[in-house]
């Protein structure tokens, strides 16, 4: 898979990653109906992990080096961004630290699995 990837021309992977961030930026909001297990820790937040660890993973394939560490900071803010306009554009959406606790947990999950190193 990662041989494919890393075949795919810049401007397809460049494509991709807007492609990802939009559709990230999509289901942030989006209302889903809710499934939560306790009042702290719900299947949105296991969501946000498994999202944000995806794009963060896809980082790793499409950017080398010192980019890497960019796009990571990059989508933390992204993440926190994306919770801020959650809470103040979109009626009965709220910000949450948790969801954000859990997109950074994502994003240095991915880096973490795809370089072994933060």
């Amino acid at each position: 898979m990662r041989e494919f990837i890393e075949s795919l021309p810049r401007s397809t992977q460049h494509f991709i990653t807007v492609f990802l961030l939009l559709f990230v930026a999509f289901l942030h909001f989006t209302n889903l109906p809710s499934a939560e297990i306790k009042p702290i820790f719900g299947i949105d937040k296991i969501a946000h992990l498994v999202i944000f660890f995806t794009i963060s993973s896809w980082s790793c394939l499409v950017f080398s080096g010192n980019r890497i560490r960019q796009f990571a900071i990059f989508l933390i803010l992204y993440g926190l961004f994306l919770e801020l306009t959650q809470m103040t554009l979109i009626t009965d959406r709220y910000f949450e630290w948790m969801d954000w606790f859990f997109d950074v947990l994502g994003i240095l999950l991915g880096l973490f699995t795809f370089t072994k190193r933060l």
